[in-house]
This record gives structure tokens, sequence and C-alpha cells, in this order.
């Protein structure tokens, strides 16, 4: 008994040291551990090494010896202060608990870290950060020396911070192309196809546009949908955003597949044909939703 006792300890003892990478949060049950009843003695060279980019900053395990990195914004926290299970938050974050409206016995949710210092920051690199935190949060992460510029959103040309991504899919279904721009003042957005300069989705009735404010201040989404796809279909499609700044695209490629039955001396094969754009003079006559073309 005393030998498997022996062995369950050292197994923890390494599963605690190599799990040193994961986020506080997911770190609750280690620091209980290796922090058992109470403090000892501090001796720093036994201290679990401390990873090189703490986005929040350091701070001390309960007993005040060895440290750690302190919870960013978002992340869980222990409300009381006390470093028991979630861990501390960082320079300028408190602890707080999110207000639910009262509705029945629902379980309250766990508190996490919030900044102090709320509204939205311009910084040195052109970029507008929700507040002061994630801007420090960002100097962290790119190691770079990132400082406030001034308070309020910068007055920038649009950025694309999540372009259309490429798609592929068969005659008949729908595709939804998606695209996240940020700007300030605001930018407005719309989507063309190569090969042709006027905007979607002209009179096509297949073809669908939306515009929307958000998910955050100063940024702003678009979404083409193409419903019961066409070979004629495929093609390049770009994203445009502009403002009194100036203006940026972003492009993905719409492939188109088809599938083929191929027959050859009464055995049937089923093969895939590729659109990537349209070439001149071919077009959809008999490649209607679903259709399957056979060759002898």
């Amino acid at each position: 008994m005393a030998q498997l006792c022996l062995c369950v300890c050292i197994c923890m003892g390494v599963w605690v040291h190599t799990s040193l990478g994961l986020p506080p949060q997911h770190r609750g049950w280690l620091r209980l551990w290796e922090e058992g009843e109470g403090c000892t003695e501090c001796d720093q060279h036994l201290c679990p090494s401390v990873p090189e980019n703490c986005p929040a900053g350091l701070v001390q395990y309960n007993c005040g010896c060895c440290e750690q990195c302190a919870n960013v914004e978002g992340q869980q926290c222990d409300p009381d202060g006390a470093q028991k299970f979630y861990g501390r938050c960082g320079e300028g974050l408190v602890c707080q608990r999110r207000k639910t409206p009262k509705r029945g016995r629902r379980a309250q949710p766990e508190p996490t870290c919030v900044c102090q210092d709320q509204g939205f920051v311009c910084g040195s690199d052109g970029w507008t950060y929700p507040n002061v935190c994630q801007l420090r949060e960002a100097a962290s992460r790119h190691n770079t020396t990132l400082k406030l510029t001034w308070r309020g959103p910068c007055f920038s040309a649009p950025r694309i911070s999540r372009g259309p991504k490429d798609l592929s899919n068969y005659t008949g279904n729908d595709i939804v192309f998606s695209c996240e721009v940020s700007a300030y003042p605001l930018p407005n957005l719309n989507w063309k196809k190569k090969g042709s300069d006027d905007y979607l989705p002209g009179d096509d009735p297949h073809i669908s546009v939306q515009v929307r404010g958000g998910p955050q201040r100063y940024t702003v989404s678009t979404w083409l949908q193409i419903q019961g796809l066409h070979v004629s279909d495929a093609g390049v499609y770009s994203c445009v955003s502009h403002n009194s700044l100036g203006e940026t695209s972003a492009s993905a490629q719409l492939t188109v597949l088809r599938k083929v039955v191929k027959v050859m001396k009464g055995h049937g094969e089923e093969e895939e044909e590729r659109f990537d754009h349209l070439e001149e003079g071919s077009g959809d006559e008999q490649l209607l939703s679903g259709d399957y073309r056979a060759f002898i």
C-alpha cells in the first residue's frame, strides 16, 4: 500500500510540472494540491517555472513565495482575493460576478476578471482596443512597446479583421462568405465577383447580402449568401470596404463541384468535376441542381 501511495505522489508531481503551460483557471486543482493545507518555509528554488509571456503580469501564490501568471480579462477568478482555486486577476483588473436577472433558482455565474478602466482606447499601433487592459495584454503577447495614444477610437482606414475563406460545395447547395472590418469612421461594406464591376447581389435572386454593426464596437460584419449553387457561381469573391480615410478588400475562391457518372462497359463510376471559375462560352445548360451527366 505504501508503494502504491508513493507511486501516486510521484505521478502527481510529474503531472503538476508538465501542466504549467495551462491557463490559471485550468490549474485550480493543481494549485490546491501544491499548497496543501498550509504554507511552509519559502524556498524559491522549489518554485515551478513561470512562462515567459504573461499578458496580465505576475502574481504571487497565496503563501507569498512563488509567482505565476495572473488571470487576464474574462478569466474566472476568486472573488475574495484569496488564491484558493481560480487565481488572482492581473494589473488593473478586479474580480467581479456578472449580474444576471433573478429568474427562479438559476445558478449564479462564476466571477471573472474585469478591467477597472473601461472605455475604448487608441493604441500606438493604430488599432482600437476595448480598454487599456486589453491594450496591455496585446503589448505583452506581441512583445512590443505598445502605448496608449488617446482615449477613444483610432481614426483609421478600414482594416479587415476577419476575411472570407475559400469554399467549395456541390451544385444545388448553399454557401455563405463572411467578412468583418474595423474602422473609424465606420466603413461601408460591399461584395464583388471578379470580372464584374457591379456590386452584388444586383438583380440575381439566388444571391443575397446582409450587413450589420458588430460584433464589437467600431466593427461592421457582412455576409454573402448564394443559394442553390450553379456552375456559373464559381469564381473569386471580394469583400470591399471603404470610408473617408481609405479602402481595402479581401478575396476568397468559390469552387463548385458537380458529380458525374461515367459509364464504362456496364459499370458506373462516380467522379467529381471541379469548377474554380466559369470559362468563356460555357454555361449552366443541362447543369441544373443535382444533375448527373453520363459519359459512355
